[in-house]
């Protein structure tokens, strides 16, 4: 659980609550019997005509290009494979056919460039082999400075997600593009492709071994016979170890984005290191306009500017015992951290975890090591998702704890049971708070709601439709409103631009697709076994319909603020088989002023 701001009013926040109290569980009717169908929005001036809004920022023209300019590449390599069949050379024709293979950025997350750059075939290459290798070569590079160019187009019209996985294929084609491979983070050293923290490790002659991390070249010797440095002199590593227990004399293991500190072992400080490591990759590519602006990136494609400026590192404390552990926690929070898994400060920057050996599941690490990430690329002095817009804040947390590497220095999303919840909890349960109104809820309503592990789930589910639905359609517009949601700047992060207005369509409309894209998923998972034995696309005459909640800023028919759900007069169905099933809330714990609020780990669900 990300901790707290502190310092919130208790009477603002109470109001709120109850004003959002009353908009709760949910919508997808098709249009009204009177009025605007949901989704349309009636023109000015009072004619009664209606008009459905098109969304400007549609990606898909784009796409289209690229698949044009993929197919030409596949129709030449194709016909190059065929030369070369013809030649029964089924090496040549099954490499060339290799290279023809469509690029998938979900795949990308996986994929690790070749450190060194490409050599000029030989001269003595057979003439057999040369017939396919020098043609292959061109196609690709031809290929690539076509992509690059559109992707420059792309990023121009307003779609930085796409422009970048462009990029991406690029490098992948291409791995000597120098455009592509800067925009990437990669500086050319000699005959190798390294990033600018390693570019000043070899200027500093240290070397990366995977033992030791990073030490002084002229130091191995000395690792390798049980030697450790420490305070300027040279111990034995057993000697080391006892020193190391006290997490005062932690050992520090320090690689390009992240310090570990730990007093566990430095083999799992280093492991830890390397894990963060991957991840960091995986997200800054799952939200590449996050970490640079769009006008970063126009500049970075262009060629202007160096290269990047090597990172100030994230600061990650891992605790030999659970113990230890609440110990240093306390010091920064009063709240009840005995059952947390991990935690992060963005007041001090430091994420905190600790050893635990009968547990080997990460998805409290990848959680709060995304909350350390947003939080660091936009540092706000100050607090975020207070008032409203909080869910996006956990939502991206929860959505990436399925993270698993996948070894090759790449990792990808696993099955993600707080999706696959969501899914249940809105096709089987009827379960669904409107995006307008789950967007009003600030921190301590959202953490507060009885029903805080749907929430929690919704959350995730969003995350995945704004990121994934239509091949991406909102994924833009989702970034753009979460960069606002972290803004160094008051006036944005208090008030961001909803993904509706972002993405040019009405909030009825995500609703609708959200449900749609749910149905989509797979309704169980080997790894997440089926609450219910029905299907969760049943025939619709057997399942509840969801109730319209109504609209943000306003109240349902009959009610007053701060009524609870399902109360009489509140102007919806009040038999209970069409009723979402919500406990009714409870009173908000009042918020401390000077201490963390946010809800604790344990109580995360």
């Amino acid at each position: 659980m990300r901790a707290t701001w502190a310092g919130m009013p208790v009477l603002a926040r109470c109001v709120s609550f109850m004003l959002v109290s009353c908009m709760v569980v949910s919508v997808f009717v098709g249009a009204s019997t009177a009025g605007v169908a949901i989704g349309q929005t009636r023109e000015s001036g009072g004619s009664g005509r209606v008009a459905v809004r098109r969304n400007r920022r549609d990606v898909s023209v784009y796409r289209q290009q690229a698949a044009e300019r993929f197919n030409r590449l596949a129709r030449e390599l194709e016909q190059l494979a065929r030369d070369c069949d013809e030649r029964e050379d089924a090496a040549g024709a099954a490499a060339v056919r290799e290279s023809a293979r469509p690029f998938t950025p979900g795949n990308a997350s996986g994929l690790r460039l070749p450190r060194a750059v490409t050599p000029p075939l030989a001269a003595d290459l057979p003439e057999g082999e040369r017939a396919w290798q020098v043609p292959l070569r061109a196609a690709r590079k031809n290929y690539a400075e076509e992509l690059y160019s559109l992707a420059q187009k792309t990023l121009a019209a307003g779609h930085p997600a796409y422009a970048f996985d462009l990029v991406r294929e690029v490098a992948e084609r291409d791995p000597d593009h120098p455009p592509a491979r800067r925009v990437l983070g990669y500086v050319r050293l000699g005959d190798e492709w390294v990033s600018p923290f390693e570019a000043r490790m070899a200027r500093e002659r240290k070397i990366w071994d995977d033992r030791f991390g990073w030490i002084a070249s002229d130091q191995l010797g000395r690792y390798e016979q049980g030697e450790r440095p420490f305070k300027a002199r040279w111990l034995s590593a057993e000697r080391e170890a006892e020193i190391r227990r006290d997490f005062a004399n932690a050992w520090e293991v320090r690689t390009e984005h992240y310090l570990v500190r730990t007093n566990q072992s430095f083999e799992r400080g280093l492991d830890l290191a390397q894990k963060l490591e991957v991840f960091q990759e995986f997200f800054r590519q799952l939200l590449p306009a996050f970490f640079e602006t769009p006008e970063q990136l126009r500049q970075m494609m262009a060629g202007a500017g160096g290269a990047k400026p090597v990172p100030k590192p994230l600061v990650v404390h891992y605790y030999r015992t659970r113990d230890e552990y609440v110990a240093a926690v306390r010091k920064e929070t009063q709240q009840r951290i005995e059952q947390t898994r991990g935690i992060f400060f963005p007041r001090t920057g430091v994420a905190h975890f600790f050893h635990d050996p009968e547990q080997s599941d990460d998805s409290t690490l990848y959680h709060e090591a995304a909350h350390q990430l947003l939080s660091g690329a936009r540092p706000a002095h100050g607090e975020i998702g207070v008032e409203n817009d909080f869910w996006p804040i956990e939502g991206i947390a929860c959505y990436v704890e399925s993270f698993v590497p996948t070894g090759g220095g790449g990792g990808a999303l696993g099955v993600n049971q707080r999706v696959l919840a969501a899914r249940q909890h809105l096709l089987q349960e009827r379960y669904y708070i409107p995006y307008t109104a789950f967007c009003q809820l600030g921190m301590h309503e959202y953490q507060a709601d009885p029903e805080i592990k749907r929430n929690y789930a919704q959350g995730a589910g969003l995350v995945h439709f704004f990121l994934n639905h239509d091949e991406g359609r909102y994924r833009d517009a989702f970034i753009e409103y979460l960069s606002q949601v972290y803004s160094p700047t008051k006036s944005v992060r208090t008030r961001p631009e909803p993904i509706y207005r972002l993405a040019d369509v009405e909030p009825g409309d995500l609703d609708r697709e959200y449900e749609r894209a749910m149905r989509e998923l797979p309704v169980a998972s080997p790894s997440v076994p089926a609450t219910d034995p029905r299907s969760a696309d049943a025939d619709e005459a057997t399942r509840p319909p969801l109730q319209r909640s109504p609209e943000p800023g306003g109240e349902s028919p009959g009610a007053t603020a701060g009524e609870p759900d399902g109360d009489e007069g509140s102007g919806r169905d009040s038999n209970p088989s069409t009723q979402p099933l919500r406990p009714a809330r409870k009173q908000p714990v009042p918020i401390q002023p000077g201490r963390d609020n946010r809800r604790p780990d344990a109580e995360r669900p």
